[in-house]
């Protein structure tokens, strides 16, 4: 994920901003070549030259605590694009969120680089709300193996 410069976070902190920031996602089933792209903006964004369509999207960040960070998005689910992927979908959903300054596109200031998942979603007639988190998780079990040279030999020396 890039760094954003000084530059940029100092024109991130600035009040008022006075060019907008634009959230663009993401959208790819694991193993499928189909990307859903979507553009929290009133007008489609082209970026490198992919098409970002409008999307009606809240992204609420996550709130620090002892448990797994996770964000949470809610779409509208007028145009049913998002909960017809999500139904078909089989496999895990991965999840790019890039963050771009209008007035200079080019350099993302934040590039999550498909390391979100969706590992829940709900709908409604209106709109999709969808827990966003990181891929690999650390509350997952790890099997249990003796640690032995021919199971890791990489941390025997001798």
């Amino acid at each position: 994920m890039p760094t954003p410069t000084e530059a940029q976070r100092h024109k991130l902190n600035r009040d008022p901003i006075r060019d907008p920031h634009i959230v663009l996602l993401e959208f790819q089933e694991d193993g499928q070549t189909s990307v859903h792209r979507a553009a929290i903006n009133t007008e489609d964004v082209t970026w490198q030259g992919e098409v970002y369509y409008r999307a009606s999207i809240e992204i609420q960040l996550p709130r620090t605590g002892g448990d797994e960070t996770r964000a949470s998005m809610t779409a509208s689910n007028v145009d049913r694009l998002l909960s017809r992927a999500l139904d078909s979908a089989t496999q895990r959903i991965n999840v790019r969120m890039i963050l771009i300054d209008y007035a200079a596109p080019d350099m993302p200031i934040i590039d999550t680089k498909n390391l979100l998942v969706i590992p829940s979603a709900t709908g409604t007639a209106m709109e999709i709300t969808a827990d966003l988190g990181p891929r690999a998780s650390l509350l997952e079990p790890v099997p249990f193996k003796k640690t032995t040279k021919q199971e890791f030999p990489g941390i025997w020396l001798v």
